[in-house]
């Protein structure tokens, strides 16, 4: 008697369905993690890193002085090999330091000896408002300039900066008196404004420059920012001199 031999049951089409999806989602995960093998090995591996740009000298600011004389202040040798250009804000606490100090030092010992050219660009930063709140010391300042005074004006400014004369018209005159400066001549420059727009034009230049933040200094170029310590002025210009 033949024996019966019973048929083997399909699948269901619930458990074939079942079963691609589990095959499907293996294959997904292979390649996943295939993807993330190769990430970490290429990271890994060896190579040229990418280059970070490094920024080089600017002339913008000592060109902009060089070719208007009445902007900047020039301070020192025309023939100097060192070329100084600094932007200082009239209310600015590390400007006055370095003003009063590092400053003062740094021209006797290279400005009055012919090796730097210093100039000094009247300049004011931006206020909470967008507007330029030091713009009237600025303006003063290069008041003062009219009458061969800049230099013991700029000084002054910065002394008064803690006082209740600071970038105030009765501050102003009284400091252009100290100086035995013609004050009704002083008074009409104030009044007028006369220098604003050139204030207006130095900010414009120095931030086109790259200058956000006072003070700051060009080094034939070479971009300094804030009171650094006396030797690293040094250091770059003594570099200068040698070069």
């Amino acid at each position: 008697m033949t024996k019966r031999v019973k048929p083997r049951s399909r699948p269901s089409q619930k458990q074939e369905r079942k079963t691609n999806w589990l095959l499907m989602g293996g294959i997904i995960g292979v390649g996943v993690i295939t993807l993330f093998a190769l990430l970490a090995f290429s990271l890994q591996s060896p190579g040229a890193p990418t280059p970070v740009p490094t920024p080089g000298p600017s002339l913008v600011m000592q060109n902009y002085c060089e070719q208007n004389p009445d902007n900047c202040m020039a301070n020192g040798s025309a023939d100097a090999p060192v070329t100084i250009v600094e932007i200082s804000d009239y209310g600015c606490g590390h400007c006055k330091n370095f003003n009063l100090g590092t400053g003062q030092i740094l021209k006797t010992q290279y400005v009055d000896n012919g090796q730097v050219r210093w100039f000094t660009v009247p300049y004011a930063l931006s206020g909470q408002f967008g507007d330029l709140p030091t713009a009237p010391s600025a303006n003063a300042a290069m008041c003062a300039a009219e009458q061969g005074a800049f230099e013991p004006y700029h000084l002054a400014l910065f002394e008064n900066q803690s006082t209740n004369a600071f970038n105030t018209e009765a501050g102003f005159m009284s400091a252009a008196a100290a100086l035995n400066l013609d004050t009704e001549a002083f008074q009409s420059c104030l009044d007028e404004g006369r220098y604003n727009d050139i204030v207006l034009q130095n900010v414009r230049e120095a931030n086109n420059a790259g200058v956000n933040s006072t003070p700051s200094f060009f080094i034939n170029g070479q971009l300094i920012r804030g009171n650094a310590p006396i030797e690293n002025f040094q250091q770059v210009i003594e570099a200068e001199l040698n070069s």
